[in-house]
């Protein structure tokens, strides 16, 4: 029979060495989120942001299907479950860098922050959003703002990719001068764990109890109710001002603009993912489309052959497609300025039938401005930007693919 000493030295033990093991699995994690974030295999991309519960489950209600690239982060829900904020403290690299700023501050002697938890709001406002396609806040998922990080590494020279590493860093700020500011009062996906770990030890003391502690489930009921109507008031607006401009280029793939320019993360996985550079931050439109991603033609084109942008998004915001669906894929239709095409200047050209891969471009003779004229036709054409960028005019080109009106 054990004695109490013993046990009492065993739970002793165990006390102090299970914040050493949560340490290094912690610190683990976060070696293998930056080595799937590093460009060194693009199908490793998506890892990190897809295991996030908060992402899997707003996009589950926002887009209604499932993609197989939410299974980790439905994995990872059901754990916590059980487990309160698992996914906090075992696993989220954000968590284990703005816990190592606030330790920071506790030594400085900052006072820690004790507030109202603003990501519950945050978490009320965007499940209640995504019930109509329009998850407000999912982009300050805490992978995504650490996958921003690696955006802003791969594209030293662009303002926009480094927006989410300005956010990144002011959070470490704020840690510091008021610990735990973020894990216990700004994180959305912290405050979901919060909510399920609640709903959980509900439901088992009603099972065990036979009752319900209304007393202490009401408040919480309350607010994240009041939060979801807001949410959808909000996202209702977010979605009238996102439709009164026309869809930019975006990769093939993309979802229903209102509904993508909330479910993107701005986690910039389809950024580095490219092979050919043609995807960059959407700067020049409103503020619901900012630092979206959005394709341009000026130097190369989106190939026939390439869907790694599809295979990288961590939540379906761009849905994965075979190579064979590809050219069914519309991105944009061109348009021929003839007062800029050569051939309207009585020159030879004949660019953008030569590179078009689709064979999509033909030319008639226009007996009004006796020339030659191309001609595009839609049903083959899926907008890859291949004629764009092979038209010799410049600075303007001749041709260029415009968004569907």
């Amino acid at each position: 029979m054990t004695s109490p000493i013993l046990t009492k030295q065993r739970a002793s033990m165990r006390t102090r060495v299970r914040p050493h093991l949560r340490l290094w699995v912690r610190v683990a994690c976060l070696i293998a989120a930056i080595l799937c974030l590093w460009p060194v295999h693009a199908r490793l991309l998506p890892l990190v942001g897809a295991i996030s519960p908060f992402v899997a489950v707003a996009s589950l209600i926002a887009v209604r299907a499932f993609h197989a690239v939410l299974v980790l982060g439905l994995i990872v829900t059901l754990v916590v479950l059980f487990r309160h904020r698992f996914f906090c403290r075992w696993m989220c690299p954000t968590g284990l860098c703005m816990d190592g700023a606030s330790n920071l501050g506790r030594r400085l002697k900052r006072k820690p922050w004790q507030g109202v938890s603003t990501g519950r709001w945050l978490l009320a406002l965007t499940l209640g959003g995504a019930l109509i396609g329009c998850p407000l806040f999912l982009w300050l998922d805490p992978l995504a703002l650490f996958s921003g990080l690696f955006t802003a590494a791969a594209f030293p020279h662009d303002l926009a990719a480094w927006f989410s590493a300005f956010i990144f860093a002011a959070l470490l700020i704020a840690c510091i001068l008021s610990p735990n500011l973020w894990c216990g009062g700004l994180c959305p996906s912290g405050a979901l764990q919060d909510i399920l770990a609640h709903l959980s030890r509900s439901v088992r003391s009603f099972r065990i109890k036979n009752t319900c502690h209304a007393d202490t489930g009401h408040p919480v009921a309350r607010r994240t109710l009041i939060g979801v109507v807001l949410g959808l008031g909000g996202a209702t607006i977010v979605r009238g001002v996102g439709g009164a401009r026309p869809r930019p280029l975006r990769p093939p793939g993309a979802i229903d603009e209102p509904t993508f320019t909330s479910l993107c993360t701005r986690c910039g996985n389809c950024l580095r993912a490219c092979p050919y550079g043609i995807i960059e931050r959407d700067t020049s439109g409103p503020w619901t489309s900012l630092l979206t991603p959005t394709l341009t033609f000026e130097n190369d084109y989106c190939r026939q052959d390439c869907t790694r942008c599809t295979e990288v998004c961590p939540n379906g915001a761009i849905a994965r497609m075979p190579l064979d669906a590809k050219p069914n894929a519309k991105i944009g239709l061109p348009r021929v300025d003839m007062r800029i095409c050569l051939l309207g200047e009585d020159r030879e050209c004949s660019a953008c039938r030569r590179w078009c891969p689709y064979e999509a471009i033909r030319y008639i003779f226009c007996e009004e401005n006796y020339t030659l004229v191309p001609v595009i036709d839609p049903a083959r054409c899926n907008g890859c930007g291949a004629c764009q960028a092979a038209c010799p005019t410049d600075p303007l080109k001749a041709i260029q693919v415009l968004p569907y009106d």
